[in-house]
């Protein structure tokens, strides 16, 4: 999906370029029009169908000495509330056997990280076996039919399928969309006491893989797709490659996968994708994709930071993509039920993630949802949930545009009630609580007039809403 959209940006990006042979030069690579050079390495296109390569890469990161981890059962995110994780330092010499942890409960007094450990790097290979208590688990099974996890949802006995680990140092990974389906990470019990165990080869440096793929041509039928031939054989290939693996991403049930190493939908991937391109591109395959990231009526969020919502909030670009699939389509019994979907989303937003001083919604980056390589290592899951970020509030921001114009074409009506002043709500335009501009909305009111504060305005005597919206009800879920 990522290559797509870089094949897709690449063409337009290069075909704006002079008709010189040489596109573009930097210190490290050269882009001419049918080849890219970057040292010794050389990737051309001969005719503008195939690509070749001989490039190797070299990328190492060396492994740290601690590791993250969480047990899973059946391979999903289900073990602790999210940004609690389990650690262990590895100690890098011969096999290491880990203390017992216990499955839901925090990491026992053995595995307390080494003080200014977290920075600490191994300095060779070793093999390493996490062991887990599930003792309590099966005993709860048999006496109740269900173990109670840790947000009070209750796992029936007759659903256990497995327990599997998850962590943040390869093999492992955080994909828990793919978990049930890797044996390597599945957890056994071989004597039957309840003591689950894995076995794990860690390296020394975190690698990329081979690239053993040295050559790329077209396979797939792309006749039905906009065509582009331009003067650069490169660009022409790019933009054959990118529209091939479109068709690659797509799953046996019609929706798009993250990628190769990720089966499963994400919605932020899948709604920035539709946005740019796949609304136009298929959108009968962009709506299956978002309908996936659905559960009772509302978005899914992605799992981020501390697991996911609320420290993750930016699950609202479904109905930037949502919204792009209506304005290609026309559809309006989409445009229902996007509208409806989007709407239980937002009124769940209004209540948990917005910060009644600023008005601004909490949470991490969408865009750059890597924290390692977007915070500091001072701020953890709560400070990182509390940053209100920028890119996330604009999202937000534009998804209540959206529902306004949704609900012009559906004629329907959005208001705003005061809730803070006074039960009842107020009709009056120029109301205020809390130094908040309370005032009735149609879909032609602005975002800026919903949220707009008085210049000299009181700050809040308390913490409470100012406002709620009061979304139309007709035809709801």
């Amino acid at each position: 999906m990522k290559m797509t959209i870089l094949g897709l940006s690449a063409a337009l990006l290069f075909s704006g370029c002079s008709s010189e042979k040489t596109l573009y030069t930097s210190d490290i690579f050269r882009v001419y029009e049918n080849r890219v050079e970057q040292g010794t390495f050389t990737a051309e296109t001969p005719d503008g169908s195939e690509l070749r390569s001989d490039f190797v890469s070299t990328w190492q990161q060396p492994t740290k000495r601690v590791m993250d981890f969480k047990f899973a059962l059946n391979g999903q995110d289900n073990e602790r509330y999210p940004g609690e994780d389990h650690h262990i330092y590895m100690q890098g010499a011969g096999l290491q056997m880990s203390p017992l942890y216990v499955f839901g409960q925090p990491d026992p007094d053995e595995a307390l990280l080494p003080a200014g450990s977290q920075n600490e790097i191994l300095d060779k290979d070793m093999d390493i076996i996490i062991q887990v208590d599930m003792r309590h688990v099966f005993e709860a099974f048999e006496k109740q039919g269900f173990y109670t996890l840790y947000n009070g949802e209750k796992f029936v006995k007759e659903a256990f399928e497995g327990l599997y680990i998850a962590g943040s140092t390869l093999p492992l990974s955080w994909d828990f969309d793919n978990l049930s389906g890797k044996e390597a990470f599945r957890m056994h019990d071989e004597d039957g006491d309840g003591i689950y165990e894995v076995g794990l080869h860690i390296r020394q440096f975190q690698s990329g893989s081979a690239n053993e793929k040295k050559s790329w041509s077209l396979t797939e039928d792309i006749s039905h797709f906009p065509a582009y031939n331009g003067d650069f054989p490169l660009v022409n290939s790019l933009y054959k490659m990118s529209l091939e693996e479109l068709l690659l991403d797509i799953r046996s049930d019609e929706a798009f996968m993250a990628g190769a190493k990720w089966t499963g939908v994400w919605t932020r991937d899948i709604s920035y994708s539709i946005l740019l391109s796949l609304a136009a591109l298929d959108p009968e395959g962009s709506r299956k994709s978002l309908m996936h990231k659905v559960d009772r009526g509302r978005i899914i969020q992605d799992t981020g930071t501390g697991g996911s919502w609320p420290v993750s909030t930016d699950r609202m670009t479904w109905a930037l993509a949502a919204n792009e699939v209506y304005a290609v389509t026309g559809d309006r019994d989409w445009l229902q039920k996007a509208y409806n979907i989007i709407r239980n989303s937002a009124e769940a937003d209004l209540l948990t993630v917005f910060d009644p001083e600023t008005g601004l919604a909490y949470g991490e980056s969408s865009f750059l949802d890597w924290r390692e390589q977007s915070y500091p290592r001072w701020m953890d899951p709560k400070d990182i949930y509390k940053s209100q970020n920028l890119g996330t509030n604009a999202v937000h921001f534009r998804s209540y545009q959206i529902l306004a114009e949704m609900a012009a074409d559906l004629n329907l009506r959005t208001t705003v009630r005061n809730t803070a002043a006074s039960p009842k709500p107020s009709n009056s335009p120029s109301t205020r609580s809390c130094g908040w501009k309370i005032r009735a909305i149609t879909a032609n009111t602005s975002m800026a007039e919903i949220f707009s504060r008085p210049l000299r305005a009181a700050k809040p005597s308390v913490k409470r809403w100012p406002f709620f919206l009061t979304l139309p009800t007709r035809n709801r879920r």
